[in-house]
């Protein structure tokens, strides 16, 4: 015969002390550690409750619970015919509302004009009953509303109004709304093939990330300003710079090889055994690692490896001279980064900057590159 109990999982630190108290006052069954904190049992249906308050006072958190046996296969079974009355309840109550329009939806409209349609139609709508609207009679409204739409049309889609919308083209250099075109690198110019607006720059120029190039308007035969969107291929030198910094002296720490390992177990988090010396190295690098020393007992035993290397400071003297070849290959590749793909480069340059005990390479790539924004 099915047995009725219920599983439980919990999560927590110091579980011993409300294992044991639950113990003196129900019986468990099937009890299992997974690990440090998580731990499976069973106890009878009718204590399941009372479990949960005991081990809620025990700060132990209940992670799953789950019923098997006769009382949960009744209760699966009730529950299977309330939602079957909830299924039948939910299909009488679509059947109704599925003849009204719960949603209005708009496309094709541009420059925000979505959310003003949607208003304007929701307002016209005398009703949202599906057969007491007429498409025909929306999709006129909307066109005499507004004069930037050019063509409507309306449809019942399910539960949704859809209106669809073709607004008048506007050339872009009637609409008004221009922003100057601006450079996007630091460079010279040396080359401008203007289409549209008025030259900010001319040829030999420098200029820098962020300067304007084209101002978006042109002036007319009259001397009128008339706004424009600024087009225009305006190329010019570009400089790409790495750069690497070199010194004659240095202090560097590394491990020499010598190494000791330390054990020490834990229960939870206090110390009941090490194998530490008093003094193993001077100066050394640490590192750690821990895991469970034994698996499904009630004792949380923990094993933490220690790892010690021995670590000496030495002095470092290194040459400009010795290296500098390396050290501007260094600084090239850094430039190299920011070239794009099938630009051409025009000349390469290195400056070398010294002070007391260190050399600034500084590698400079010159290549051609259109810079309007």
């Amino acid at each position: 015969m099915m047995k009725n109990r219920s599983k439980i999982t919990i999560k927590g630190l110091n579980q011993e002390r409300a294992i044991n108290h639950l113990v003196k006052h129900v019986k468990i069954f099937n009890f299992k550690r997974e690990d440090n904190n998580i731990s499976h049992f069973e106890v009878e249906y009718k204590n399941r409750n009372k479990v949960k308050k005991m081990l809620d006072k025990h700060n132990i958190e209940i992670v799953a619970l789950s019923n098997f046996g006769i009382v949960n296969f009744f209760t699966r079974l009730i529950k299977s015919y309330g939602v079957m009355i909830g299924l039948a309840l939910s299909v009488a109550l679509y059947a109704g509302q599925y003849n009204f329009i719960l949603k209005i939806e708009v496309f094709g409209a541009k420059n925000g004009l979505s959310g003003e349609i949607m208003t304007f139609v929701d307002d016209l709508l005398s009703s949202k009953l599906k057969s007491q609207i007429d498409t025909l009679e929306v999709e006129k409204q909307v066109r005499d509303r507004y004069a930037q739409i050019s063509s409507v049309s309306v449809a019942i889609i399910g539960q949704s109004l859809v209106i669809n919308v073709n607004e008048v083209d506007v050339p872009e250099e009637m609409s008004g709304k221009f922003l100057p075109m601006v450079s996007e690198y630091d460079g010279r110019v040396n080359q401008i093939q203007l289409i549209q607006g008025t030259l900010a720059v001319n040829e030999g120029d420098i200029v820098k990330k962020g300067d304007v190039l084209v101002y978006p308007y042109i002036f007319d035969s009259q001397g009128n300003k008339i706004d424009t969107q600024p087009k225009a291929d305006i190329y010019a030198d570009v400089w790409l710079i790495g750069e690497e910094v070199h010194h004659d002296y240095t202090i560097q720490t590394q491990r020499t090889g010598a190494k000791a390992e330390i054990n020490e177990v834990y229960l939870n988090n206090l110390l009941i055994y090490s194998s530490a010396k008093e003094k193993i190295f001077d100066n050394f690098e640490v590192e750690c690692c821990t895991k469970p020393l034994t698996k499904n007992i009630v004792l949380p035993l923990n094993l933490k490896k220690i790892t010690m290397y021995e670590v000496q400071t030495i002095e470092v003297k290194e040459d400009f001279s010795q290296v500098k070849s390396k050290i501007i290959e260094n600084a090239r590749q850094k430039a190299l980064i920011f070239l794009q793909e099938n630009e051409i480069i025009k000349e390469e340059n290195v400056n070398v900057r010294e002070g007391n005990g260190w050399h600034q390479v500084s590698y400079v790539i010159t290549l051609q590159r259109n810079i309007g924004g």
